[in-house]
């Protein structure tokens, strides 16, 4: 039964997932919509599991002091510290806008050091203060200015948490970003090491690989320009021909082998994600 089920279910959702897009009706779209949904509700329930397994498997290397267990400290403190940031704590201290708005006389204006002026016509003014630094709210109002008046708006931008908070991008910015690059950067060398290998002349195939992958760097870097222009023209069209028609190819096989695979799961002959009997 622990099989069957799943395999029951899996076999409708597919021969669904089919079917409907040769049903012209509206309750089918409905349904899919539903379905839908409920994927991206079970999406998020497994970014979940994915940080309860993080701990599972980390924890206890790091409690055994097993190989580089200090860096399995530095990932969990940092998916914990984004986890954090990306909650949006602003919700539960902030009810409204923070600013004050003030309509006075204009000979009780005082200095305006240190603060933006403007000339605007008497009555309904709307007015937004930002700042420029991302990760604040914005404050919208609409002043209501009288003939010889002046507005005075004074404003303490709140600071946003979650995705678009201050502290998320600034981890995201200064802390991931240059990781990320560093990583890339450093695959640079096992990808020159890979070339090395691959660009051996010991058959036809290799040869021919090797003079493209020459051609294309060489109409790639200034000096291409400089020795010829057909080279540069010739690059080109390696790239968007022979190029081309590889990268679709592998692209079309790809697809028929997705096809294939999922009928097989459609039709129940594929059990292997059902898990080991």
């Amino acid at each position: 039964m622990k099989k069957t089920a799943p395999l029951v279910l899996g076999i409708a959702v597919g021969l669904y997932a089919c079917a409907e897009f040769y049903i012209p009706d509206w309750h089918v779209r409905w349904l899919t919509q539903e379905l839908q949904t409920w994927g991206t509700i079970l999406a998020a329930f497994a970014y979940i599991l994915g940080g309860v397994n993080l701990i599972q498997v980390n924890y206890p290397k790091i409690r055994r002091r097993e190989r580089d267990w200090q860096y399995k400290i530095v990932m969990v403190v940092a998916a914990g510290m984004m986890l954090a940031a990306g909650l949006k704590w602003h919700k539960l201290y902030q009810s409204g806008e923070a600013g004050t708005v003030a309509v006075t006389d204009s000979r009780d204006s005082g200095g305006t050091a240190g603060k933006a002026t403007f000339v605007v016509d008497a009555g309904k003014v709307p007015v937004r203060v930002y700042n420029r630094i991302a990760g604040y709210r914005d404050y919208d109002a609409t002043l209501e200015v009288a003939p010889a008046k002046i507005a005075t708006v004074s404003v303490d931008p709140a600071m946003l948490w979650g995705t678009k908070g201050r502290v998320y991008n600034w981890l995201y910015d200064h802390v991931f970003a240059p990781c990320n690059a560093t990583m890339f950067a450093l695959l640079a060398f096992f990808v020159v090491s890979a070339a090395f290998r691959a660009f051996r002349m010991r058959n036809v195939e290799a040869t021919l690989l090797l003079g493209a992958a020459i051609i294309v760097m060489l109409a790639a870097a200034p000096i291409g320009a400089w020795i010829s222009d057909d080279l540069v023209d010739l690059g080109q069209w390696i790239l968007d021909i022979p190029n081309n028609a590889g990268r679709r190819a592998i692209m079309m096989g790809a697809a028929i082998g997705a096809i294939a695979t999922s009928l097989r799961i459609v039709l129940g002959l594929e059990r292997s994600h059902l898990g080991a009997d």
